[in-house]
């Protein structure tokens, strides 16, 4: 078994980012004027962030979108949000819910004007669908499994076809447009529509699912046909099944990256804003956590803040409790954007803590139930309003 080491190449997302940037151009599509030299820059150069040793979504499993198991059998639905488990058998996070919380991160930032900052969370979500339309990643061949061998040869051998093979001695550009050439009208522009469009119940208690999770569990599944040239033999059929997912992954980031251009213009896409006024209550709406209203706060890494008028800010402690404190080093606590209405809370910036209100069901990695003051829930779920709540109890006054 010949293993390549991937390292020995750039990242290949970064490549994949870069193909899809000027496959718009190569297209003519409108959005190719969206991107400026700026942005296209650090597209293409935080494509890998998530993969790095240290970042806040880089960890066991979290990239995997499990459709099928090794030997292609199939996976089961999460029964509630229609979404596969990610490689820990945790419906989150996973590259679902992380995409879909970072592309609505970057509308909600680049209509702040925080252009770069907008730029990173895009293309955190671009990292996100190339690993669903990655096989290794959708069969749940984890690095901490038996599959690990597997994996990095898969990917080693990527990265050889990607940088090395295509345009031998030719320099990032050239390469990356040689595969944007040849996925010039094959991009599904048309199927990226409503991607923040909210999953709904039906009369029996079933979930409709968005339509975001629909083109993800089809690309997924779709990883299924390559498995016996993955783990087979035959080295021409697995650089062949390779070569096909590069590029599924090109034109989808492409129609990604049209999306986000209409979207940003599309005001009935709510996003929240700075210097407006919010209220943050529990799901139940019983119980709010301040009287006093908050207010984001954009940094420039893409994190977000809430804090008072006074100074005062939300935080989530090592021991799971809820307290607004002054912003002293080390307790603000910087969320990012999940589903609409709700808030993803990243406590501390310790991702194995993630909790997250999707598709009106509570999810988290791990349990946080006290929180300080009188309230105890199972989990955190809080809802950001822009009307004040009435006949509730604050938890601060």
């Amino acid at each position: 078994m010949t293993v390549v080491d991937k390292h020995k190449y750039p990242s290949v997302h970064c490549g994949i980012v870069q193909a899809a940037i000027i496959l718009l151009t190569l297209d003519q599509h409108p959005a190719a004027k969206r991107y400026s030299v700026t942005d296209a820059e650090v597209l293409i150069k935080e494509a890998a962030s998530p993969d790095r040793i240290g970042d806040r979504q880089q960890g066991r499993g979290f990239h995997y979108y499990c459709a099928v198991r090794p030997n292609g059998t199939k996976r089961d639905l999460h029964p509630n949000i229609g979404c596969y488990q990610n490689g820990r058998n945790d419906p989150a996070p996973s590259p679902l819910t992380m995409m879909h919380s970072e592309y609505r991160a970057a509308l909600t930032l680049y209509r702040a004007g925080r252009y770069p900052a907008a730029m990173r969370s895009l293309t955190r979500a671009l990292h996100m669908l190339a690993d669903i339309c990655c096989p290794p990643h959708t069969a749940g061949l984890t690095y901490y499994s038996r599959y690990a061998m597997m994996h990095k040869r898969y990917e080693g051998r990527a990265a050889q076809l990607f940088w090395a093979e295509r345009v031998p001695g030719g320099d990032s550009h050239a390469i990356a447009r040689s595969w944007a050439a040849e996925c010039v009208g094959h991009v599904p522009y048309s199927r990226y529509i409503n991607l923040l469009q909210p999953s709904v119940q039906d009369q029996n208690g079933k979930w409709k699912q968005g339509h975001l999770t629909l083109i993800c569990n089809r690309l997924a599944e779709s990883g299924a046909d390559e498995l016996p040239a993955l783990l087979g033999d035959d080295e021409s059929a697995r650089d062949a099944s390779i070569i096909r997912r590069l590029t599924l992954s090109i034109i989808h980031c492409a129609a990604m990256l049209a999306a986000f251009d209409r979207d940003v213009d599309d005001l009935h896409i709510p996003t929240w804003q700075e210097k407006q006024a919010y209220w943050l209550c529990s799901a139940n709406s019983a119980v709010a956590i301040s009287e006093s209203p908050l207010y984001l706060r954009f940094y420039e890494d893409g994190d977000l803040s809430l804090s008072t008028a006074d100074g005062r800010y939300l935080a989530v402690t090592q021991f799971g409790r809820l307290i607004v404190t002054k912003d002293t080093r080390g307790t603000v606590t910087r969320f990012r954007f999940g589903r609409e209405p709700m808030l993803t809370l990243y406590p501390d910036g310790d991702v194995k803590r993630c909790v997250a209100w999707i598709r009106g069901q509570p999810h988290v990695c791990k349990r946080i139930s006290h929180l300080l003051g009188d309230l105890f829930l199972s989990q955190i779920a809080c809802l950001l309003t822009r009307k004040k709540p009435e006949h509730v109890h604050f938890l601060f006054p």
